[in-house]
């Protein structure tokens, strides 16, 4: 379903090698996205977990083009919210996050298309223990990649995947975590003003 959805926006928009894409030094960005997540058994972790997310961002875009032809591209620094979280495979559980440390690297646009990788690290709030007999405060980190397909006026699709990490931070005696793949697809508007 989610991958229909993306296929028929990517189309829509197009991928116009003329149109050039609005990442750029001084760049601020806004976008909203949701998330699904289904946990995995990786590195003592939980499997089998399964959520939803939403999340809203800022970013800002602090360089100009840095590094090798393959991996060049602009670092941008990100805040981010999570208004919503919502576990439904064992607790039920609902809760907000914030991911205060946020680093994407923007690779060199290719038309329309501009590819990203990003790390971020935060907190959630929970109502319930995530995962069970742990508790409800935890630590999140992510890694992971996305694509933002520009139109006009520097709006876009943003379609991407992240490893998504909660973890107690070994608070508590027990701490077995949650790792989970998480796919994610949104709005996003960049612009210099």
């Amino acid at each position: 379903m989610v991958s229909a959805v993306v296929v028929a926006a990517l189309l829509a928009v197009g991928t116009s090698a003329a149109a050039q894409t609005p990442v750029v030094r001084g760049a601020t960005e806004w976008s909203a996205s949701a998330g699904a997540a289904r946990g995995i058994t990786f590195l003592q972790s939980v499997g089998g977990e399964r959520y939803l997310t939403s999340q809203l961002s800022w970013g800002r875009v602090l360089t100009d083009p840095r590094g090798p032809a393959w991996a060049r591209g602009r670092f941008e620094w990100a805040v981010e919210v999570v208004p919503v979280f919502a576990e439904w495979s064992a607790g039920k559980a609902r809760g907000i996050g914030v991911t205060p440390l946020g680093w994407r690297w923007n690779f060199e646009p290719r038309g329309r298309l501009a590819p990203y990788a990003e790390v971020g690290g935060g907190a959630l709030w929970t109502s319930a223990p995530i995962p069970a007999a742990t508790t409800g405060s935890n630590f999140t980190a992510h890694a992971g990649l996305g694509l933002r397909v520009f139109t006009a006026g520097g709006h876009g699709l943003v379609v991407g995947y992240r490893l998504h990490h909660i973890s107690n931070g070994n608070r508590l005696r027990r701490n077995p975590g949650v790792n989970a793949h998480m796919l994610t697809v949104g709005w996003t508007r960049m612009g210099t003003r």
